[in-house]
């Protein structure tokens, strides 16, 4: 058999050491890109508990689709909470 560094399985990238790094990061590039691409009607004019739950709807599935299988550290579990931030931020047009 081929020894890898990573490789997908069910949708989540699976490291050699075990660390889901790669994965957070993955998961959020598709998170950016899902708001990205709805960025009209998350950032528009409706109100804002509605866009509350269009991202709740939209981007943090994307997020955290198999969540419960990281195996992560103090620095992996920051990074989502540092994209929420980034994401409510955007939504309200916050620098």
């Amino acid at each position: 058999m081929k020894q890898v560094k990573s490789f997908r399985y069910l949708g989540s990238l699976i490291g050699e050491d075990g660390s889901c790094s790669e994965e957070i990061r993955a998961r959020i590039a598709l998170a950016k890109e899902t708001l990205n691409k709805r960025k009209r009607i998350l950032c528009g004019g409706l109100d804002r508990d509605l866009r509350k739950k269009l991202v709740k709807c939209f981007v943090w599935s994307v997020l955290f689709y198999g969540v419960e299988t990281w195996a992560s550290k103090k620095v992996d579990r920051d990074r989502p909470e540092a994209f929420e931030m980034w994401t409510w931020r955007r939504m309200e047009r916050i620098s």
